[in-house]
Formats: structure tokens, sequence, C-alpha cells
């Protein structure tokens, strides 16, 4: 029998940014969905998930970047969509992570990622 992971997604810059492929996703993946975002506001959050038609297991609010790797451990998430290398930094090495391109994170003039001293280094 193959154990199905939990995956987790980031809402803001991650889920608003590509919904025609999360929604999805996420009503055909077998395993469980976790939404984890860096909101205060539980029903503000929970509405705007649901307006991109997200399957979830369940809706975690953060207020802290190491936060959500604490969360990602404890539902043993094995796969986490974000957005933010200073999310990114934190997640465990056994966590398959894919980051999503949007303004924040990417320069389409220059076509070049953007990444702090903190988050990245050049080779």
């Amino acid at each position: 029998m193959i154990d199905i992971p939990a995956i987790g997604l980031d809402l803001d810059g991650c889920i608003d940014e590509a919904p025609d492929f999360f929604g999805p996703l996420s009503q055909h993946w077998p395993g469980s969905v976790y939404v984890i975002t860096f909101r205060l506001d539980y029903e503000k959050a929970k509405q705007y998930v649901e307006s991109f038609n997200i399957r979830y297991d369940e809706i975690i609010l953060v207020t802290r970047f190491e936060q959500k790797a604490v969360v990602i451990k404890q539902k043993k998430i094995k796969v986490y969509f974000d957005d933010q290398d200073e999310i990114l930094m934190h997640i465990p090495a056994e966590v398959t992570v894919l980051k999503i391109r949007n303004g924040g994170n990417f320069d389409e003039e220059t076509r070049h990622w953007l990444y702090s001293a903190k988050t990245g280094r050049e080779i």
C-alpha cells in the first residue's frame, strides 16, 4: 500500500497566485491538505481559501515564519508550497519544497530571482 503524503499550501502569494493549479490539486489530492498562512483573522482566511475552491483538512494561522516549520513537522507534511524564502529556509530537509514564482520574489524585467543576503547566496 502506498502512503500518500500530506501537502501544505501557503495562501498569500501562493494559492492566490495560481488558483487554477491549486484548486484542482487540492480537490484531487488523495491525502491531507493543509493551508498554512501568515494571518490573524481565521474567518477572513477561510473565506479567501474557499473563494479559490480549495479542499482542505485544516487552515492553520501562524504569526512567525518559524511556526510554519513547526506545523509542517507536527502534521507530517511531506510536500510544501510557498513563495517566501524566509519561510522556506526553516523547512526540514526531508520535506519537498516547491517555490511559487510571483512579483515579490522574481523580477520579470531582469529575469532574476529576488532574495536577501539572509536567504540566499550567489554561486
